[in-house]
């Protein structure tokens, strides 16, 4: 074969190739069209181990891809969406970095911000989304998406279609952007939930930051990917404020949280992932986490089942044969003051309670948020004597009903601060020693603020502080009286 022969049959092969790898590109292009197939395409590019596919990556993928195929078309939102998922099942790779770089697949003029709770969290993000976007495999599939060499650092890109990405820290700054998806992904870590001031600082975030951050109020939908963390973080906040929201919660191990309840029928064994959450790896994640810890995060319930410091421990007795307070001792009404009408500061809460037979029984259970003087006038309608702990919001009240010929006695509590309090005062309802008017043990348990399940983990504390309050008076007598003298309590048999 000569020379030139040789070289037609090279270039033939050449163009048998090229075609051959061109219809391979446009086949993983249509493919790629679907969340899921972009996602096992690509995955090797982000993560070296071998994907092992579970069911609820098809869910996290699907959910997505309804929501943002309207935005595509630029039609309004149905609903925005919460995804809560435990850590170690994929949802930062799908829902942030995997779905980032398919919606600028999909539509190269999009912008997409994706926030999370710190710098060095979201720059993580940042970089594998970048990373993707800049693979061989990536821009010989999607030629038409390329990032801008002049205009890409770790914080934001913009690629050749004027799209945009833009990573921030949640209770940043976003001035003058605006997104047509937002992504919000673990807007508080764990350290950070113990802080009702970071707490309320992330949900100030979403609240006032985050819709103004819109390129169309009406199309772009904000999706907040979250493990549980406690009962007022976004999740509970947005959740209580907004009843439209498509709720995804995907616990570790089945239970009646998994929303929507569709998803439930595909937990094997109770699991929603055996390879990544299998059993052993979650009785070992219950150890680190602890209860509370191990509720939240991997079962998505941020208060432990049956309840955490506090449980399901009072005896519950229909109202109708309820005992009633004149056949008890030790009657009065227990209180953890506070003089504000704002229902998002701390309460005045009341415990109403005697003793009968060396047994506790709790008639009534409260919580107000009144300014003092409407404070005052609700507190003659309780049952007295009133016994108001001693600091300084008790004094002044205390002095008021006194001088109005109302029986209220200031004290002192034993044991520390409210955790303390409560771990001190358990062990008589825990030992049976404790009934509740049936009526009022949902408002104990329950309430969405007050409920003390919730404790210490819920946003307010205050009916835990007058249970524990009350629970010493009746049974320890191990109040103190608060100032110099004799006190009322004196006069009392605490052993009747």
């Amino acid at each position: 074969m000569n020379e030139q022969a040789t070289t037609l049959l090279q270039s033939h092969r050449q163009a048998i190739y090229n075609a051959a790898k061109e219809e391979l590109i446009k086949r993983r292009r249509k493919r790629c069209k679907d969340l899921k197939n972009f996602v096992k395409e690509f995955w090797d590019i982000i993560v070296p181990n071998e994907l092992k596919w579970n069911w609820h990556m098809d869910v996290l993928c699907d959910e997505i891809q309804e929501s943002d195929s309207r935005v595509f078309k630029r039609l309004p939102k149905l609903y925005d969406s919460i995804f809560n998922v435990p850590p170690g099942a994929t949802k930062t790779i799908i829902l942030s970095i995997m779905s980032t770089a398919w919606e600028f697949s999909m539509m190269p003029e999009i912008r997409v911000f994706v926030g999370s709770y710190s710098d060095s969290a979201v720059i993580a993000i940042a970089d594998n989304i970048r990373l993707l976007m800049k693979s061989e495999k990536y821009l010989e599939t999607f030629p038409n998406v390329q990032i801008r060499k002049d205009f890409d650092t770790k914080h934001e890109f913009k690629t050749v279609s004027n799209g945009h990405f833009y990573a921030f820290t949640v209770g940043g700054t976003l001035t003058s952007k605006h997104a047509d998806i937002l992504k919000i992904d673990d807007p508080l870590n764990p350290k950070q939930a113990v802080s009702q001031a970071q707490i309320e600082t992330a949900n100030a975030f979403f609240d006032l930051t985050l819709p103004t951050r819109k390129v169309d109020k009406e199309v772009t939908p904000t999706y907040l990917i979250m493990q549980r963390l406690t009962t007022n973080d976004p999740t509970g906040h947005l959740l209580e404020k907004d009843k439209t929201i498509n709720h995804v919660c995907l616990p570790g191990e089945l239970s009646n949280d998994v929303k929507p309840e569709k998803y439930k029928k595909f937990y094997t064994d109770g699991l929603l992932d055996q390879h990544r959450l299998k059993a052993s790896s979650l009785k070992a994640l219950h150890i680190s986490l602890g209860s509370a810890g191990y509720a939240g995060q991997i079962q998505q319930r941020p208060v432990q089942e049956g309840g955490l410091i506090w449980k399901k421990w009072f005896i519950e007795i229909d109202d109708a044969l309820f005992p009633p307070l004149k056949s008890l001792s030790l009657v009065g009404t227990d209180w953890d003051l506070a003089y504000t009408d704002d229902d998002a500061n701390a309460a005045s809460a009341y415990i109403t309670a005697g003793r009968l037979n060396n047994k506790m029984f709790i008639d009534d259970v409260g919580a107000v948020y009144l300014e003092f003087p409407e404070l005052i006038k609700f507190m003659k309608t309780r049952k007295s004597p009133h016994y108001i702990e001693a600091k300084a919001s008790g004094k002044s009240a205390k002095q008021t009903l006194v001088k109005n010929g109302i029986p209220a006695i200031e004290v002192e509590v034993s044991g520390g601060d409210k955790v303390a309090r409560a771990r001190f005062s358990t062990p008589y309802p825990e030992a049976g020693m404790c009934y509740i008017r049936k009526s009022v043990a949902d408002f104990l348990y329950n309430d969405s603020r007050q409920g003390i399940l919730n404790f210490p983990k819920g946003s307010h504390k205050d009916i835990a502080d007058a249970l524990a309050q009350a629970i010493q008076r009746i049974f320890r007598g191990g109040i103190k009286v608060g100032g110099p003298g004799n006190s009322m309590l004196d006069d009392l048999d605490f052993n009747s």
